[in-house]
């Protein structure tokens, strides 16, 4: 199967005109720092790959426990993704007991980062590049970005926004009229982290660049003049009117349209390695290495029971906040009741070149 990239829009299309426009302004993005994220997180989180296995595996025989990288509620499933395979288990009380099972997919769906249902279609996004399944998430259609890591997904338009280590791309994947559309380049050599659009336009994080906005006319670098590295490397954006919140490897920021305030607990001036956000409109929830953070109104308050605890993701079902943690499980956030314990994750053996710099060029060729 070929891989669409290219470097033009066709006329017809909202996001193609969006797209144009973007491609007008003349963005050198210089200097980035070519390391791998350690979290991402629009509405998904990434964690590094334990690149070496066999550091951890000698008492589970030859095998590694997964970590939690993302997590979402897709048509009463709750969909785990780890950097060891996707898992899948209903959500409804009556199921409560039953154990996730790990998706048997036609590609290797490892170190996976961000998962966009879409219509019918779930995109999945992973280090390998970003790959198309049905919604049953065992059947890949297509397969894009061979050899690039997908840290970000976002729908937009009549497509989708990729963020990978090497940019950021517009995927048109389903055009709305019959001059189709094809793949754009956006912002090219840097690693795109996160995404979010508010009212007026899109804001992309990065590792190792800071924070971009774009309102439709023009990019525009964002920082505080009081430091302008502030917004360097970014983890987590997430848009609720009327803040952005931007979570970084040192802090975390509020943005009401016209103010930053760096946000803290109570009355203490300690930092915090962000790894994801979530809003909602009784509150926002911000995952760290150490925990989980509550915001109401302008008061940050830390949650005890998950004092610790290292956060990767949030989603959320009917009313319930459900907390995905990187290793200790999942929970609902009131009471803390465990949904999948760590042990419910199957032990899996890794494949044998998970040590490539480039996990799947042997998946992509049979999709061909």
């Amino acid at each position: 199967m070929k891989n669409s990239r290219k470097n033009s829009t066709p006329a017809g299309s909202l996001v193609a005109i969006i797209a144009v426009s973007l491609l007008c302004f003349a963005i050198v993005i210089v200097g980035s720092v070519r390391k791998r994220p350690l979290i991402v997180e629009s509405n998904a989180t990434a964690d590094e790959p334990l690149m070496n296995p066999a550091l951890d595996s000698g008492e589970l025989g030859g095998g590694y426990r997964p970590e939690i990288t993302t997590v979402l509620v897709d048509n009463g499933r709750l969909v785990i993704g780890t950097d060891n395979g996707l898992y899948l288990m209903p959500v409804a009380d009556s199921v409560a007991d039953m154990k996730p099972e790990v998706v048997t997919a036609d590609v290797d769906l490892l170190c996976l980062n961000a998962i966009l249902p879409l219509g019918e279609s779930r995109f999945v996004g992973s280090y390998s590049g970003l790959y198309k399944l049905d919604d049953s998430y065992t059947i890949a259609f297509k397969s894009y970005y061979p050899g690039e890591a997908v840290y970000a997904l976002l729908e937009f338009g009549d497509g989708i926004l990729v963020g990978t280590d090497r940019g950021l791309w517009f995927h048109c994947d389903e055009p709305i009229d019959e001059f189709g559309c094809l793949d754009t380049l956006l912002l090219d050599n840097t690693i795109v982290t996160a995404l979010a659009t508010d009212y007026a336009g899109l804001w992309v994080g990065t590792y190792g660049d800071g924070l971009f906005y774009n309102d439709g006319r023009a990019w525009q670098q964002r920082y505080l003049l009081r430091d302008t590295l502030s917004f360097a490397f970014v983890n987590a954006l997430e848009y609720r009117h009327p803040y952005l919140w931007v979570g970084t490897e040192k802090a975390i920021f509020r943005y009401n349209g016209g103010r930053w305030s760096q946000m803290f607990e109570a009355d203490s001036s300690e930092i915090q390695m962000t790894t994801a956000i979530m809003s909602t409109p009784a509150a926002t929830y911000i995952g760290t290495e150490r925990g989980l953070l509550r915001c109401v109104g302008d008061t940050l308050k830390s949650v005890p029971e998950f004092d610790g605890i290292a956060v990767a993701a949030f989603c959320v079902d009917g009313k319930d906040v459900i907390v995905a943690t990187r290793k200790d499980g999942i929970f609902t956030f009131k009471g803390k009741e465990e949904i999948v314990s760590p042990e419910q994750l199957t032990i899996q053996a890794w494949p044998e070149d998970i040590n490539n710099e480039v996990l799947a060029e042997t998946n992509i060729e049979k999709m061909k």
